[in-house]
């Protein structure tokens, strides 16, 4: 699914279904601390909303046992359920120098 190495280190997860990988996911560390989230749907993956969503939020309670205290994440511009579902898994909309991005932060 990814054709280039990575630029950041990553912790992921492959999501599969009867065999079927239908994407990955997971965080990337980046310069400064910042942790993003990301997700890699392969083509049909859409179909499969609800094992695509458990998935989201396995990956946002390690990040709760992970320590994680703030996550970013883009939401995807072509895909109109994008925003929904990342509000769903706890992010909130912020603008950061004039982008919209989405930031979940941890209870505390």
């Amino acid at each position: 699914m990814i054709a280039e190495s990575l630029p950041y280190r990553v912790r992921a997860w492959a999501v599969e279904l009867d065999d079927k990988l239908l994407g990955i996911g997971g965080f990337a560390y980046q310069p400064g601390g910042v942790i993003a989230a990301f997700v890699l749907k392969a083509p049909g993956a859409e179909k499969y909303r609800l094992a695509l969503h458990k998935a989201g939020l396995l990956a946002m309670a390690e990040a709760r046992r992970l320590g994680f205290r703030r996550v970013v994440a883009l939401a995807d511009q072509t895909n109109e359920a994008a925003e929904r579902w990342l509000a769903r898994l706890g992010f909130k909309q912020v603008m950061i120098d004039d982008k919209q991005a989405w930031i979940w932060e941890a209870a505390r």
